[in-house]
């Protein structure tokens, strides 16, 4: 297949990003759905075990005596919920995964025209766990400051300059945690109006727009109302008095626990768009960061060799690429 050639501008980059997206759509749904799926599998577990525990709890205690202790109920409470906290934390880890392995199915697409073997591009991430959780911690510490009402001016103006961390720890092997940060600044740096309004459409259609339609197919195929009433009975159990307390102190309206239920329903399609959408700003992302370090002179491959001079895709995923799709 011929060289793909990335676009010059950033409506391009938008444009080339929603065609790859679409026309590979199939294996990017297959790959994100236990990332996804699973993380609401896992906490669906927690919250549902829990609260059928709890709720029986003196029926349970009449029939079982050693349950009237608190070290013995907490105990098996954690025992309850540990199958759902072990599936949250693969399926959370996977997700974070995917901010790297994407970029390299990206790569691998456009080299090969076609996507393949979901481990390899895993091992592009999985290879450099320490600097990949590292590059995860420093930007959690970057989040929570920029969180503070204060530095949200600031916190964006950085957090524009640190959107490429992932694309540089996936391309370019040699840099450490804290150079991914500085080559984003430096890749961004000059280029910031551009990468904001790629910012701001991805973030509206991702975000917001798909979101909101989301929504209105799960309210007209009525999944909506079949959510409300399975979480309502959770949200029941909730010491609204004291909050709907705190809340008319404030002068806020009150809160019911359909409200509550409503709320998490809107958190779990919110969820669901942002993290199958994920593929989608990965990929432009991937055609920005390499739109911008080949204007610099660096080409921009996955898991690269140097050889004269120059980089290469690794032999190993081009040979996998010639084979039978599976």
């Amino acid at each position: 297949m011929a060289k793909y050639k990335v676009s010059e501008s950033a409506l391009g980059v938008l444009w080339d990003g929603l065609k790859l997206y679409c026309t590979y759509f199939p294996k990017y749904l297959l790959y994100m759905l236990f990332p996804v799926l699973g993380q609401l599998a896992g906490l669906l577990w927690v919250f549902s075990m829990t609260y059928l525990f709890t709720k029986n709890a003196d029926y349970l205690i009449q029939e079982i005596p050693a349950l009237n202790s608190m070290s013995t109920f907490l105990i098996c409470i954690m025992l309850i919920a540990l199958p759902g906290m072990i599936l949250w934390m693969k399926a959370f880890w996977d997700y974070l995964v995917a901010y790297g392995a994407l970029n390299s199915m990206t790569d691998g697409a456009m080299s090969t025209g076609k996507i393949y073997d979901f481990p390899a591009h895993n091992a592009v991430v999985t290879g450099r766990a320490g600097t990949f959780i590292l590059i995860w911690l420093l930007f959690s510490i970057f989040s929570a400051v920029a969180a503070f009402p204060l530095c949200w001016i600031l916190g964006l103006i950085f957090f524009v300059y640190f959107v490429l961390i992932f694309q540089i720890f996936t391309f370019e092997e040699d840099v450490s945690a804290k150079g991914c940060f500085k080559r984003s600044l430096m890749l961004i740096k000059g280029n910031f109006a551009k990468t904001l309004a790629i910012m701001t459409v991805l973030f509206a259609v991702t975000y917001y727009f798909l979101e909101i339609g989301v929504s209105v197919i799960f309210d007209a195929a009525k999944i909506t109302p079949l959510l409300l009433s399975l979480f309502e009975g959770f949200a029941s159990t909730i010491p609204v008095d004291g909050i709907n307390s705190m809340l008319s102190l404030a002068g806020a309206p009150q809160i019911t626990p359909l409200d509550i239920s409503n709320s998490i329903v809107q958190q779990i399609i919110f969820f669901i768009v942002v993290g199958f959408t994920l593929p989608f700003r990965s990929i432009v992302w991937t055609l920005w960061y390499k739109n911008l370090s080949d204007r610099n002179g660096v080409p921009a491959v996955v898991r690269s060799v140097k050889k004269g001079g120059r980089k290469k895709l690794d032999p190993e995923i081009l040979k996998r690429a010639q084979r039978k799709d599976d």
